[in-house]
Formats: C-alpha cells, structure tokens, sequence
C-alpha cells in the first residue's frame, strides 16, 4: 500500500501522541506503585468512574430522545408568514465540481418559496475560470434568483461565508455546504422556531453515500447518533442548540452582527459561541432531514474530523471562561456547554490513562489480567453497553430512508475500536493546535 508524505507525517504524529499519552505515564504509574502499591488501585477505580460517568451522560441523551419531541407553537409567537429567505452555498472549486450542480438545483427546483421569494447566492473561491461558472452563468437566465458569488482571493469557509451574508437580502438565510441537499419544506419548518424568538435553528444531516465504503458505512450510523439522537436531545433538555455549518437557518440580523471567523478551524461552533455570548438563542429541530456526503476513505475521514476536533479545541481555550462567566445561559446550558467544550478535552485525555495503568498493573504482576471487583464489572458491562445502547435507539429514530440493520450492527459491534480511532484523531488535534500546525485541509469530493 502506497503511502503519502502527508500520510506518513500524520502516522508520525500518531506514534508521538502514543508515546506522550501511552508509554510515558505507563512508566510513570508502575514506578509510583513501586513506592506507594495503592496508587494503582486509586487510580484504576477513578479512570473507571469517569468511564462511567460519560456512558451515564450518553444513556441520558438517548434515552431522552423517545420523549415527544415535536414542534409546539408557543405564546411568543407572531403567526407571521415565511419571509423573503437567502440560501447561501459556499464551494471550494475545483474540488466540488461533481457535486454542487445537483445541489443548486435541488434548491432552485424543489424547495417551497415563501410569497416574497428566495434567492440563492452560490459563493465559490477558485482560482481560474471553471467550466462549471460558466455552466452556473447560463443557468442565471433560467433562475433570476441565483447569485454568482466569486469570492476572489478567499482562503476559507469563513471568508466565502462572510462575502455572501454582506450580500444577502432575505430575513432569513439558510447555510448550507456543497453537498447538502435541502429538504423542500425546510423554510417553513425553520420559521417556526424563528417566529417564536429563536435566533438560529440547526437541522437534522443525513449521510446519503453510507453503502459505499467501510468508511462511510460507520458514518451513516454515527451522524444517526449525533444529529438524531444527541443534537435534539440536548436541545430538548436544556433549551439551547448549535449551528453545525451547514443546514442550518439564521436570522438575517443575527447572522449580520456575528458572522465567522476567518482563521478558526471550525467557524460553526466559533460562531456559535459567539452568537450564544451575545444572547442569540438556537434550537434545533431533526424534522428538517437534509442529505451530505461521509468520507469514504481512511484518510478522508482522518483530515476531516482532525479538522473538526482541533477547531473545538480551538474554541474550549478562547470561549470557556466566558462562557462560565455570561448572563445570557443559565446554569444547566452552562454545565452543557462546559461538557462539550473543556469536559470533552479533559475526558480524552483521562480515558487514554487507562491503558497505562492497566499495563503498568501488568508489569507489576507480570501477567496480562484485568482487575476485577464488583464495581469494576458493573462499569465494564454499563460502559461497553453504552455504544450498542445508542446504535440501537438510533436505528429505531433514523430518518428516511432508514439504513440497513445490518449497518447498525456493525456500527454497535465497531463503536468501541471506532472510538479509540476518533480519540487517537483527538489527541493528534491538541498536539497541532499546541504546536501551531493549524492548516486547512479540505474534505476531499
């Protein structure tokens, strides 16, 4: 198998990371229990709680996800019609040739208009004039509501973002990437929860292309998870939501005053962060299904969750004081947010510890065996249910069309060793964003 400098550099990065996270505090814990033989003991036990702690934290998300969780008008709201709404779709072209016609079109064909109108702004940044702009011109003709927006010179998500929300017009604006395609009763659907006072309103993503590798056929499920069950959930919960970067509907005057960051990793959950400081309020609502595209490759996957978990970790060191700190969460959106933000940096690192005490114990008896108490078999069979326990609810809730059972069981028999993968992609994220390895890789079509 042929591998890549860039995929080399990244094994390396990998077997630093082990090394720092592994091998490291394994010699660390097995000379401590020299000295003092309990510390071992100590630390094993609480390794585990925090184990099961998180597993708790995810049996609540699912579990709460069967509660009726539909739309319900409430007092505040004004009853007013679905205005003027502005789609915005940003492409990094050449890249998303293959893919963003079929996008475009599926807005302009199939979604349901508002009295007012819609129109579509296509911002792109590429560096010659493609075959397909030329295509996107003609097509102006047919549609008056499409924009052509040549975001010349951008380098970033952010910056494309930012050149067509100076553009933008509608009351509404709809973000949505170049693989996205938007359910056609989406504005409706998003304009109730605006109409009450909602700011922002985060659908549902579903992976379309699960069937076509071992890759994508993990993501399916796992998106099932995440947008199906733990997005909806906490919103329910705890009355607050995130933009994800793509199905997602803001209002204009909203959007306007915060829009994104051009250096940040992830400028969705920058700028939702943002938004939340400045009192904007987000939901989310798993009715409005719209379909993307999952890596289908190792690497694909590998660059783009790396993306993704350094931009968040990005975000935990610049926003977690403040959001402790701000009048505009109460104290349970407060304790959500610090799970999603430092909580999630500090439990990968914990949870790695683990496997350093475990073989440092090993050492110490000079045999492989796992220690077991009562407690310790209870936390086994709590926390490796766990994953199964979510595959499971996420097949029962998955939206239309619903993937295969056995992609499900796959997905429930892999959870555990897809995790430890996503955790190693973790902990290669802080070691870039420590050492100032912030580029931009994007997800290949």
């Amino acid at each position: 198998m042929k591998i890549s400098l860039k995929g080399l550099r990244e094994f390396l990065k990998a077997v630093e990371v082990f090394l720092f996270l592994i091998a490291g505090p394994t010699a660390v814990f097995y000379y401590i229990s020299t000295k003092w033989p309990p510390f071992l003991d100590i630390s094993y036990h609480v390794v585990v709680t925090i184990l099961v702690l998180q597993a708790g934290l995810s049996y609540w998300y699912s579990t709460s996800v069967f509660r009726e969780i539909k739309f319900k008008p409430l007092p505040a709201a004004q009853n007013k019609p679905v205005p003027r709404a502005t789609f915005i779709v940003v492409a990094y072209l050449p890249n998303e040739l293959k893919i963003i016609e079929a996008t475009i079109l599926n807005i302009l064909q199939k979604i349901k208009r508002p009295r007012d109108g819609i129109e579509l702004i296509f911002v792109y940044n590429t560096p010659h004039m493609e075959e397909l702009e030329l295509k996107m011109r003609e097509l102006t003709y047919k549609w008056p509501e499409l924009i052509l927006a040549n975001a010349y010179g951008s380098r970033s998500k952010g910056e494309n973002l930012n050149y067509a929300i100076d553009l933008a017009s509608g009351e509404m604006i709809a973000l949505f990437d170049a693989d996205h395609l938007a359910p056609a009763d989406c504005l409706e659907r998003a304009w109730r929860w605006l109409d009450e006072g909602y700011d922002v309103v985060q659908g549902r993503c579903k992976i379309r292309n699960g069937p076509e590798s071992f890759i994508s056929s993990l993501v399916e499920p796992e998106f099932e998870v995440i947008y199906g069950i733990h997005h909806p959930s906490k919103s329910v919960i705890f009355d607050t939501a995130l933009f994800g970067g793509s199905n997602g509907y803001w209002r204009s005057s909203a959007l306007k005053k915060t829009k994104f960051s051009e250096s940040m990793l992830t400028e969705d959950i920058d700028g939702t962060l943002r938004a939340l400081l400045s009192g904007y309020r987000f939901a989310n609502d798993r009715s409005i299904v719209a379909t993307e595209l999952a890596p289908t490759t190792i690497a694909g996957l590998w660059y783009q969750r790396k993306r993704w978990s350094q931009g968040w970790f990005q975000c935990s060191l610049k926003y977690q004081a403040a959001v402790l700190k701000t009048k505009y969460l109460n104290v349970r959106q407060k304790f959500l947010w610090t799970t999603l933000l430092s909580w999630r940096v500090t439990y990968d690192i914990i949870s790695s510890l683990l496997f350093p005490i475990l073989f440092a114990f090993w050492m110490r008896v000079g045999r492989a065996v796992l220690p077991l108490d009562p407690y310790i078999v209870f936390a086994l069979i709590f926390t490796i249910f766990s994953g199964p326990y979510q595959a499971m609810v996420a097949y029962k809730n998955a939206a239309s069309p619903r993937g295969s059972v056995f992609l499900y069981l796959n997905y429930a028999f892999l959870v555990w060793p897809y995790t430890l993968f996503r955790t190693m992609i973790h902990m290669v994220a802080i070691r870039d964003e420590l050492t100032g390895e912030r580029k931009w890789i994007v997800s290949k079509r």
